[in-house]
């Protein structure tokens, strides 16, 4: 592994750190971890956590008390069945009002009304895992600490950034008492999981539309915003599972986010100083939903030193 960047050299030209991590599956979940374990290893602690998806998952987790230490063990001590579980009320899979279309001639229109299901995996382990690492339903904010947990309402498609302390004339951040429920929205991604219903409202994964959750980060005007994606924006080639073919639209999706952002707000005057991190380009690891401890320690690892790797070249005066 790579050494830890000075840490006195880092602090000095850091100033105030807003960690923003994107979402991209469990590989975004392991990569923000072990970047995190790397800004700790430079004795680093962001004070500011944005996060959507599986980073919204993560700087909860972070807000809520656990250090990147905590974090990089509770990853890996994680299989797929301790995130979800397959839906087993298949009663409701046929819907009747649908099968009709199927004896119209519109075959593919009738096969998809068919179906009652609108999600596919049942989210409750997540929940009881999430539960478990923070001590209770609650998300007990470290003090001093600032986190935004981005999630879309589904009655509007507008973006809600749920935190603990909103900035002034903000009007889509919302003061809340942080739960796990929030943590699950901002990660309930579409047609995979459920939608989260918190205050009559239901909410989904902010990833398709606000998945590097950066223009929150800046209404607080830090001095540095360490971004992490956990995607290259690359593919070792053709999808060959449904499964694949979800991963590829996430990492597209999440490619294209991040770099948008990164490039606007480095574009524009008095921008903080922006310190991208993101995998390394011959780096790849498939599975958008394998969640499995071999596959968490491979990533995190890279992540760490991908985090060394940053601050390093900052205390060397590279951008």
């Amino acid at each position: 592994m790579n050494s830890a960047p000075d840490t006195a050299a880092v602090e000095d030209s850091l100033g105030r750190i807003a960690l923003v991590l994107s979402g991209g599956g469990a590989r975004a979940a392991y990569f923000g971890a072990g970047v995190a374990a790397g800004l700790a290893d430079a004795g680093l602690r962001p004070t500011l956590l944005s996060g959507t998806s599986a980073g919204g998952l993560n700087v909860g987790l972070l807000a809520g008390g656990l250090t990147p230490s905590d974090l990089t063990d509770l990853w890996t001590g994680l299989h797929s069945r301790d995130v979800y579980r397959p839906r087993l009320d298949v009663w409701r899979l046929p819907r009747p009002a649908g099968l009709a279309r199927l004896f119209t001639g519109d075959l593919l229109a009738g096969t998809l009304d068919s179906v009652g299901w609108t999600w596919l995996l049942d989210s409750e382990p997540a929940r009881r895992t999430l539960v478990s690492a923070l001590g209770g339903p609650r998300v007990r904010v470290a003090p001093g600490v600032t986190v935004v947990v981005s999630a879309v309402a589904e009655s509007t498609g507008g973006v809600v950034r749920f935190t603990n302390a909103a900035p002034r004339g903000a009007p889509e951040f919302r003061p809340v008492d942080l739960t796990v429920d929030h943590l699950l929205a901002s990660a309930s991604a579409p047609v995979l999981f459920p939608p989260v219903t918190i205050d009559g409202e239901a909410y989904a994964d902010a990833g398709m539309v606000a998945n590097t959750p950066l223009a929150p980060a800046l209404d607080y005007r830090p001095d540095t915003v360490i971004v992490v994606t956990s995607s290259t924006g690359r593919s070792g080639g053709p999808a060959q599972s449904l499964g694949d073919a979800i991963a590829l639209v996430f990492d597209n999706v999440a490619r294209f986010s991040v770099l948008r952002d990164y490039r606007h707000t480095a574009s524009t005057r008095r921008s903080p100083r922006l310190v991208l991190v993101e995998p390394s380009e011959e780096f790849e690891v498939s599975g958008f939903l394998r969640f499995d401890p071999d596959v968490a320690r491979t990533v995190i690892t890279h992540g760490r030193q991908r985090a060394h790797h940053a601050l390093t070249a900052i205390t060397r005066g590279r951008p």
